[in-house]
């Protein structure tokens, strides 16, 4: 079942300050080291860029300067060319091809939607991955931004923002990078006067693919499988996942909307981690899990950030953004106070099941079930009370 996996944009901006730290991994890879995308450029209907250079040459020019850092190989075809918003709208499916393209909207392939940049975004780098693998990338399609003004060259930066160094940030994203915080990096979440591949960007790109053409995992590997990135969350239901390492992990913390919420510890078992990751030691004893009562927290937007350090000074995050739906009591201790006897159902569209009248701690309230797809099964959408 193919998800969103990541949403990475680039931002304007210039003038960061630098300090001590390191690259940022996404938590997902190509497996084979290799990725192709399938382009045709064009900024309002004209291939050539103000300078002259074409935007496929740029972009060519972007993917090779990854490709001459590691084992992994972009390639660049243009007999065919691959539209990102393939299988939304308009735009018919072509079998998770990877493309990139200038837009008026970024697509989500999940939902089907087309969705606005946000605000002072000038380019969007959206990667799929199988609900049950979620650390190995199936498609990434890149997003540039046609409500700006964008030209090709190098040096620094200019009242037109350079198409070629967005695009090798962006390829960055798709590769498996974060954005990097700290260090000079062209993965900088905010665009300045920086061009080339920084020594952090390389650092990152071999920690995924290996060095000088050998093969190699990632040190640390790590998945949240409950909640999903967007999931919708209410009661008691858990936090769990697994992580592994090539080197002993020194910890894994996590933090609930932006505050320190708890060290974890990591020694389940999970012999399918092990199956699928055999060389990672401790692979069957990876899983992290903890039962929680989504339901104190306040209505809305949440985040779980969790972080894998190891004696090395490698380090991986991976984050999940969910929402909560919630009762005004969070906890029932009598089941006799939870009462569908006067309630009415009534089935909306093909996928949403609407409640009314529920019965909750002497309250009511209007409750709507929505089908997920990837979890093959119901998730509550939305409580509202209504006396």
């Amino acid at each position: 079942m193919k998800m969103k996996h990541t949403v990475a944009a680039l931002l304007l901006g210039l003038g960061v300050s630098f300090q001590a730290g390191a690259y940022v991994l996404d938590g997902s890879s190509w497996p084979d080291a290799k990725a192709t995308f399938h382009i045709g450029i064009t900024n309002h209907g004209a291939s050539t860029s103000p300078s002259g250079v074409t935007w496929n040459a740029a972009f060519r020019e972007s993917a090779a300067k990854w490709n001459a850092q590691s084992k992994f190989k972009f390639t660049v075809d243009e007999t065919d060319p691959s539209h990102p918003c393939a299988g939304v709208g308009s735009y018919p499916q072509d079998g998770f091809r990877n493309g990139a393209n200038f837009h008026p909207k970024v697509c989500n392939q999940v939902d089907g939607t087309e969705d606005d940049y946000g605000n002072k975004t000038l380019a969007v780098t959206v990667s799929y991955v199988y609900t049950n693998n979620p650390e190995e990338k199936v498609e990434t399609d890149i997003f540039f931004n046609d409500a700006e003004s964008w030209d090709i060259y190098d040096g620094n930066a200019r009242a037109s923002f350079d198409f070629k160094r967005v695009a090798l940030h962006e390829l960055g994203h798709s590769l498996g990078l974060g954005h990097e915080e700290s260090n000079p990096a062209i993965m900088q979440p905010t665009i300045g006067n920086t061009y080339t591949l920084q020594p952090d960007d390389i650092a990152g790109l071999q920690t995924l693919y290996g060095a000088s053409g050998s093969p190699g995992d990632p040190p640390i590997r790590m998945s949240i499988e409950e909640p999903f990135n967007g999931d919708v969350k209410s009661g008691v239901s858990n936090f769990r996942g697994w992580v592994i390492s090539k080197n002993p992990l020194v910890s894994l913390t996590l933090y609930r909307d932006g505050q320190l919420f708890d060290t974890l510890d990591h020694n389940g078992k999970r012999q399918d981690v092990a199956d699928k990751h055999p060389d990672y030691p401790g692979a069957a004893n990876s899983g992290f899990a903890f039962a929680t009562n989504f339901g104190i927290l306040s209505a809305g937007q949440h985040q779980y950030r969790l972080v894998a350090r190891d004696n090395q000074g490698n380090t991986l995050e991976k984050t999940v953004t969910f929402d909560v739906e919630r009762f005004d009591t969070d906890w029932v201790d009598d089941d006799n106070l939870v009462s569908l006897d006067n309630a009415s159902t009534q089935i909306i569209g093909s996928r949403e099941i609407r409640i009314d009248g529920l019965m909750h701690d002497g309250k009511e309230y209007r409750v709507i079930l929505h089908w997920k797809k990837a979890k093959q099964g119901f998730d509550v959408k939305e409580i509202t009370k209504t006396q």
